[in-house]
């Protein structure tokens, strides 16, 4: 995160006003490296709630004992949830509890980053059978 921030004041420090860039916080990955990871992005199910209203936004969760990887691992203890809101179901925020967490989030901030919808990131072929 300093790093980024380092960027955006040196570049605009060095550029001039249609160069200039804006931090964005919206998209901010964390991780502890706790056991289980804990990996979060964005908004919590509460902020969204608040900022979108409740019924404005969906969840989806998925269980980590549902996912062959995990159960080949024996590491099936955890799970992932997105929360989505607005028309188009884009993605607000995300949490990952389980194995692997600090290396699962990254999918989902690529995707807040580029303000995809829920159904974009479902419809990626993915490598089986992966955690992801």
């Amino acid at each position: 995160m300093a790093a980024y921030e380092a960027s955006v004041v040196i570049r605009n420090a060095l550029l001039f006003r249609p160069l200039l860039q804006k931090t964005d916080f919206r998209v901010v990955p964390w991780t502890t490296f706790t056991d289980p990871e804990v990996a979060r992005v964005g908004l919590t199910e509460n902020e969204a709630q608040e900022k979108f209203g409740a019924t404005k936004i969906q969840i989806y969760r998925s269980h980590f004992v549902d996912n062959d990887r995990a159960q080949a691992e024996e590491e099936s203890r955890g799970f992932a949830k997105i929360i989505c809101a607005g028309r188009k179901n884009e993605i607000v925020g995300a949490h990952i509890v389980g194995p692997h967490a600090g290396e699962l989030i990254h999918e989902v901030v690529l995707a807040m980053k580029l303000r995809l919808s829920i159904t974009a990131l479902g419809s990626m072929i993915h490598v089986y059978p992966t955690l992801t």
